[in-house]
């Protein structure tokens, strides 16, 4: 009966802590919500998402290398471009090897004129936001990269 007991008030208790946790995120995800609303009409629409996104990024981003400074020399591979520019195959970009890929992506738009977003960096200099990088955007994502 003891035994029962002592499992049952460390149930009680686990509960109650994933209920606390889960209340801490709620209530931090409202305070981003109403942070991104800048004009207070309730609605978050797409030019302050942008807006929400470029000041996260600053914010976690102090030295404006668009590399968070908790991932300062690595970040994950997410896309298939990076996929492949990533030479020992475990799934980070290192700072060399997004170097590398940027310099490339900028030699291609120079030829070509134009090439699609692959990668969240070159979504940062997308002046537009059409989802394509044009000689003058990949000229100041190649600048960037010195």
């Amino acid at each position: 009966m003891v035994k029962k007991s002592v499992l049952w008030g460390g149930v009680i208790v686990c509960v109650f802590a994933v209920m606390a946790v889960a209340e801490a995120q709620v209530a931090k995800a409202k305070v981003r919500l109403e942070h991104a609303d800048r004009n207070d009409d309730g609605v978050v629409d797409k030019k302050e998402i942008r807006m929400e996104k470029k000041w996260e990024q600053r914010r976690i981003d102090k030295d404006h290398d668009l590399v968070p400074d908790k991932l300062e020399n690595k970040a994950r591979v997410n896309t298939a471009l990076e996929q492949k520019y990533d030479a020992n195959q475990d799934g980070v970009l290192e700072r060399a090897e997004a170097k590398q890929m940027i310099k490339d992506r900028y030699e291609l738009i120079k030829t070509q004129g134009k090439a699609k977003v692959d990668t969240a960096i070159e979504a940062q200099y997308d002046a537009n936001n059409d989802g394509v990088l044009d000689a003058t955007e990949a000229a100041a994502m190649n600048a960037a990269n010195q």
